[in-house]
């Protein structure tokens, strides 16, 4: 009864723009007219609908071809009938916020314009991708794209979907609810007895005021070995010139494909040279993970998968390619057309001769889609560096519990024959103990009805999963029997935890609500929780999933794939631990996922966003969600966070002075911070890569707590000082009044080169080396030979936070900024970011300035933004910047720093800890931005991991060498 409540409300809340609260009140009024029974749930009610009205996206960004294209849609949109996307849309309306729906139906309408009008006669072939976060909503988007594609007659619509069965049956599943609107695990085509999801929304009949039918083809079914079968496709009678649309949703797996084309081909015409072309079937393919398995990466032939799929895309005369992914790294390093002489690849399947086409780059166009508001995404939980610099403490959700007890339990580098584990570490049976918690806390808020997920991703091989998942069934089942027969000390125990663990934390949610806002999380007390813990725990089970189906080489024997859709559809929801490795990463999603123990090896580092399930939307229990991991991986994901987020600010910069898919290509390749990731891979080859720093801020925002590297650093300082002379009379512009100590030197270059390759800090978090290499090489063109050293002085220092440096006749007021690291050994910068806005302006005159907010101004404009900051962006400081000119900015930090005692006071409680007797250097290096720059070469052997390569392969390797 609820849940119709809902939906009233949200009808009647559509038609108003921004709904306010008297709104909200007005539509609950008249619900509960109809349902009087719900005046109880008027708050539950409230809640529900002020977080839905609440969420907003911000606009998407697009890179388009400097060939530009030709649109289409705008002049045809009237004489299409939009049957299959007005379903949908019905459909989505139950699910997502109205903004966002907004926001997909311009975005699916401006890929559709892309990707040409199916009606077009001839060749035509077009390259794109969308770039989203990691569980942010990418299934939802480019199933509204199929809907689309397939109401303006697109004939063909292939979605490829992972690597693994478990995978590609979710994303069936997907489509199957939101596109055909049956049940494909029960027949692949249309009936009125299979109908599911977009199914019951079928459009009306003017005439007869009856649902009319939307009939649509599938190859393949939702069932786990549903994948694309000749001999089932075959015995259903699908005709690939049929009217009505076919969609197939296959894994990326050599023998599937190879079957898949081979079936194709029997509709193609043989040409004169014997390739096969089928024509006059415009073809969509959906490249889903479009950066996992799909990448060639082989140095001297085309690699298996991405073969097969150019050779699916070369089969058609009209085809379209548009590839989705959070992660798009690896797609960035496909060759660029015109980087290489493309002559063309033979490929033959089953004595059918194909050519193998031009590679994946998205050559016509990049989306880059933000994520809604609700999203718990990367920067809410691990944070992101600000635009200006502030003493406060690094504002993220409070989710990350650090493990520490795990090394004999799972050491990092284990193999498979290592002894395996005889008990649970505290941690993980605390953990197990707060999926209990967060269960029983949902059903508080009458989230009874729903699935239940705890991840447990510690090793990749099985007979270690099989271990794992044998002592956590072992612990769980002794929890339920304590709780059942009343006995033992674990309701004690939960009790201390909830109070301990989870009452501030949703204290804190609830409190800073400029971090994440959820009307539906409210405070719940111990009393409310203690009754339903027995209800929670009872129907909890444990679940293997890995690639083993062979029950008789294992221990546990619950290898059940996580089927949430089909328990739902007999009314059962999920409350369940996963164990497991892959299988549980790419993709997959965990319904309910509130705790998650996850310790992969730190070798991993390339695929860690993606091995994130722990993103995506948590309404209404996000204060109740928890990540066990280890202090190493935290600091992986920081520094892989980071590199993400600056590679989307530079998408949106590129988009500001209108660039192409091209020349974004060739700039993130460059870009240092994607290459610390790329870096961190195994490699197999050697391979030639280029690196710019061209209008980058480089920085310091993490140290190890080293008092011989802080001495040496000191002194490289003290060197560098003296070198330098006086520092200049008067500040360059009024933003720097208060800085003493700048030099503004000319062809001083070898002075900071020194510097640097004296200064010692972690590559992960800047690579002096390298900038020493990318300085030289600009002095040889006449470029970064006149630097700015600035030593940054804190003019409201207390005399005890004060310092003296050689050379100066003044102190240095010490800087001070919040240790945030949570290990001993680090310090971290709050808001990985050491620098003040304002400092990047200490070496522009006041005219660069003026001439920086201008810009500054109209960028904001063209976004459309209404508030102008005060400061112009650090994008067009370094646009102002002189080529010749660079930028060092010193910041000698305060050794007896401070840090959060208590977050949730107001304020926050800070303290200090003195880890150093003398000043931490932290430094940023800010380079202009230098056109034509001239790269640095540096040789790598790029590999994506063998599970790139030949999945079909891997599965039977995997499963004999016992990884999942």
């Amino acid at each position: 009864m609820i849940e119709q409540a809902k939906n009233i409300c949200i009808e009647l809340l559509r038609k108003i723009k921004n709904p306010s609260s008297q709104d909200i009140n007005s539509s609950i009024d008249n619900v509960l007219k109809i349902f009087p029974d719900l005046v109880s749930e008027r708050e539950t009610l409230f809640n529900y609908l002020a977080a839905t009205f609440s969420v907003f996206s911000e606009d998407y960004r697009i890179l388009d071809t400097d060939e530009g294209y030709t649109p289409w849609l705008k002049d045809a949109k009237s004489s299409i009938q939009w049957n299959f996307w007005n379903r949908y849309i019905s459909y989505l309306q139950k699910k997502i916020a109205p903004d966002t729906i907004n926001k997909l139906d311009n975005l699916t309408d401006d890929i559709l314009d892309r990707i040409a009008n199916p009606s077009t006669p001839g060749a035509w072939d077009k390259r794109g991708m969308v770039v989203g976060q990691v569980q942010s909503g990418k299934t939802s988007n480019y199933t509204g794209l199929i809907n689309k594609a397939a109401d303006a007659g697109y004939k063909l619509i292939i979605v490829l979907a992972g690597m693994h069965d478990s995978l590609r049956s979710q994303t069936q599943i997907r489509i199957d609810e939101g596109f055909l609107g049956f049940n494909s695990q029960r027949s692949l085509q249309y009936s009125n007895t299979n109908k599911i999801g977009v199914g019951f929304y079928n459009p009306l009949d003017s005439k007869t005021n009856q649902p009319i039918d939307l009939p649509a083809n599938a190859l393949t079914s939702s069932h786990l070995n549903g994948d694309f079968n000749r001999k089932v496709a075959q015995s259903a009678g699908i005709h690939l010139r049929s009217s009505d649309p076919i969609v197939a949703v296959v894994k990326k797996n050599g023998s599937i494909l190879k079957n898949l084309i081979s079936w194709l081909a029997v509709w193609g015409n043989k040409q004169p040279d014997g390739k096969i072309i089928i024509r006059n079937v415009p073809f969509l393919l959906i490249d889903d993970e479009a950066d996992n398995a799909s990448i060639n990466v082989s140095k001297e032939k085309v690699s298996a998968i991405n073969g097969y799929i150019r050779a699916l895309l070369s089969l058609f005369e009209q085809s379209a390619y548009v590839g989705y992914t959070a992660t798009p790294f690896a797609n960035i390093f496909i060759p660029i057309l015109e980087e290489q002489s493309f002559k063309g690849i033979d490929l033959t399947i089953k004595d059918y001769e194909f050519t193998v086409g031009q590679d994946l780059f998205p050559k016509d166009f990049i989306i880059n889609i933000p994520a809604p508001s609700n999203y718990i995404g990367p920067a809410k939980v691990f944070g992101l560096p600000a635009l200006t610099s502030s003493d406060e403490n690094e504002e993220t959700l409070p989710v990350i519990r650090l493990v520490v007890d795990y090394e004999a339990f799972v050491p990092d580098l284990h193999k498979k024959n290592d002894p395996l584990p005889e008990e649970l570490p505290n941690s993980l049976k605390t953990a197990i103990k707060c999926f209990v918690l967060s269960a029983a806390a949902r059903r508080v808020r009458k989230q009874i009805d729903v699935h239940n997920s705890m991840l447990i991703h510690i090793s990749r091989f099985i007979v270690w999963q099989d271990r794992i998942a044998t002592l956590v069934d072992a612990e769980l089942k002794f929890y339920q029997k304590q709780i059942e027969m009343k006995s033992g000390n674990l309701m004690k125990e939960l009790q201390a935890i909830w109070k301990k663990e989870f009452v501030p934390t949703t204290a804190k949610v609830i409190k800073e609500k400029h971090i994440y806002t959820d009307p539906e999380i409210t405070a719940i007390d111990w009393k409310e929780i203690e009754p339903q813990i027995f209800p929670a725990i009872s129907k909890m089970e444990v679940r293997a999933v890995h690639g083993d189906k062979n029950i008789a080489g294992l221990t546990y024997h619950n290898i059940s794939p996580l089927d949430y859709f089909f328990s739902e559809q007999q009314g059962k929801f999920l409350s369940v631990i996963a164990v497991g490795g892959n299988k549980l990463s790419r993709g997959l999603t965990l319904e309910g996922l509130t705790v998650s123990y996850y310790l992969r090896a730190s070798k991993m580092y390339d695929t860690l966003m993606q091995m994130g399930r722990w993103f995506g939307y948590r309404h209404g229990y996000m204060d109740l969600c928890r990540i066990f991991t280890s202090d190493e991986l935290t600091r992986w994901y920081k520094h892989i966070t980071i590199a993400s987020e600056e590679m989307r600010r530079d998408f949106d910069y590129m988009f500001l002075l209108k660039k192409t898919p091209k020349e974004f290509g060739l700039k993130v390749r460059t870009h240092p911070g994607v290459l610390k990731i790329t870096a961190a891979n195994k490699f197999r080859y050697k391979k030639i890569m280029y690196l710019s720093y061209s209008g980058k801020l480089e920085q310091t925002y993490q140290f190890k707590i080293d008092e011989n590297r802080f001495k040496k650093n000191f002194d490289a300082t003290n060197e560098l000082i003296a070198s330098l002379g006086k520092p200049i009379e008067k500040p360059v512009n009024e933003y720097n009044k208060k800085q003493k100590f700048v030099w503004k030197g000319e062809n001083n270059f070898n002075a900071v080169i020194a510097f640097l390759q004296k200064y010692k800090i972690g590559e992960e978090v800047i690579d002096t080396n390298k900038i020493v290499d990318y300085i030289n090489v600009q002095t040889k063109k006449d470029n970064l030979v006149n630097w700015t050293v600035a030593l940054i002085n804190n003019s409201t220092a207390k005399p005890e936070d004060e310092f003296a440096f050689n050379g100066l006749t003044e102190k240095v007021g010490l800087t001070d900024r919040t240790n945030i690291s949570n290990n001993p050994m680090d310090y971290e910068v709050a808001k990985y970011n050491i620098t003040d806005h304002r400092h990047e302006l200490i070496d522009l005159t006041e005219g660069e300035v003026k001439a920086a907010k201008a810009q500054t101004e109209a960028d904001y404009k063209e976004e459309g933004k209404n508030e102008i900051p005060d400061l112009p962006s650090r994008k067009r400081i370094k646009w102002q910047r002189d080529s010749k000119n660079g930028l060092l900015l010193i910041y000698p930090l305060n050794g007896n720093c401070q840090y959060v005692v208590d977050s949730t006071a107001t304020p926050k409680t800070l303290e200090r800890s003195k880890i150093s007797e003398i000043p931490i250097i932290g430094i940023a290096v800010s380079f202009p931005e230098i056109e034509n720059d001239e790269k640095i070469e540096y040789a790598v052997n790029q590999q994506f991991r063998k599970e790139y390569e030949y999945p079909d392969e891997l599965d039977q390797q995997d499963e004999n060498e016992g990884t999942d």
